[in-house]
């Protein structure tokens, strides 16, 4: 397994999943059925669960090189805001200008206007007025909902690192606490089959801290299915089988998905591992697609082919995404260099009261 992120697949891996969300978003935009991977959701919603198993899995690692709330909590600002804003002013200030059916004076005046400005704060707001009426959905950037579940789970994983629950002397309390939160989403609750569970309700979605959940322990106990990958899937995979007998498929992906993906990318494959070579723009492709996709089908309509909407949505896609990373994302991580920490403590010898400072990267 690769150690450095720079050498591993995990770009790949999220360039993948923002793909997927795109293509997916596209037949729905279109009007016409998604694909539907097991049976279960949609190929947009596996995209957001790899999003959040990946998650989990990396910013656990990011606690693990760094173990301070305050540098932890800016340096997720810091790769989720900035790029965030800016998506939101553009959307607001000139997209909506252009695509409103409302005389500007009119879309100025409109309290829906100054509302999508909530979402800064991370409040869901999917409308503008008269923006996007001619077409078959309304919604202006439908993949923007799920970042306050994200940023909402990076807090309680700060709540939980604080706690001391990613000490290694804690990690069975932490994997029992990851089990008894998936038995009462999968069974108690039973996301697969409560319409509770169904969109748009409030419920939508509640699974996806179980995924970013699930990489975080991955992350805790990777010394030992390191060690023995194959015996750790061949394990999972009886137990997904088992599951899928007793008719809780989406339990099976539960137990299985977080695992393959993971342990893909955490692999060196070669060409896979450049995949972020120029950039990582996956999370651009993440909060432009959408409202892009809904600008061309505003512009060409809906009787085109799927191929032609979706190439055209993807090739500006691709530039929005490409000058977010250069011009707002990239200038923003640079900050972190100030959030530089000169020394960090090795795990082990802390808790045995044998301290030594061992130098940490930012």
């Amino acid at each position: 397994m690769a150690s450095r992120h720079t050498a591993n697949n995990f770009d790949f891996v999220r360039l993948a999943a923002a793909a997927m969300v795109l293509c997916s978003h596209q037949y729905a935009l279109l009007f016409r059925p998604e694909p539907r991977p097991f049976g279960l959701f949609t190929l947009g919603t596996l995209g957001v669960l790899i999003f959040f198993s990946v998650s989990g899995y990396l910013v656990a690692q990011s606690w693990d090189r760094d173990p301070h709330a305050w540098r932890f909590a800016a340096r997720r600002f810091l790769r989720i805001w900035p790029g965030l804003a800016v998506v939101v002013m553009l959307t607001v200030f000139c997209v909506g200008p252009v695509f409103s059916r409302l005389s500007l004076g009119e879309y100025f005046r409109s309290e829906m206007t100054w509302k999508y400005l909530l979402q800064l704060c991370l409040r869901v707001e999917l409308y503008l007025p008269g923006v996007f009426e001619s077409n078959p959905w309304h919604v202006v950037n439908g993949s923007l909902w799920t970042i306050p579940i994200e940023v909402k789970w990076y807090a309680i994983l700060i709540v939980a690192c604080v706690c001391g629950l990613l000490l290694r002397r804690a990690r069975y309390v932490l994997l029992a606490g990851v089990l008894l939160y998936a038995i009462y989403i999968f069974g108690v609750f039973d996301v697969q089959h409560n319409p509770l569970a169904n969109f748009p309700l409030p419920a939508f979605g509640c699974e996806y801290g179980c995924f970013f959940c699930y990489g975080v322990l991955l992350q805790r106990w990777r010394q030992v299915w390191e060690r023995h990958p194959l015996l750790t899937l061949a394990c999972l995979t009886l137990l997904a089988a088992a599951l899928v007998v007793l008719d809780r498929q989406y339990a099976a992906v539960y137990v299985l998905l977080p695992f393959v993906v993971i342990g893909f990318g955490s692999l060196s494959t070669p060409l896979l591992r450049e995949a972020g070579r120029y950039g990582d723009v996956s999370y651009g492709i993440y909060i432009y697609a959408y409202m892009v996709q809904q600008a061309v089908i505003a512009v060409i309509g809906i009787r085109h082919a799927y191929a032609l909407s979706l190439s055209v949505s993807m090739a500006i896609t691709l530039a929005c995404a490409f000058a977010s990373w250069r011009l707002v994302e990239r200038p923003a991580l640079d900050l972190k260099r100030y959030l530089r920490t000169p020394i960090r403590i090795d795990e082990g010898k802390r808790e045995s009261g044998n301290v030594q400072a061992v130098a940490s990267s930012p």
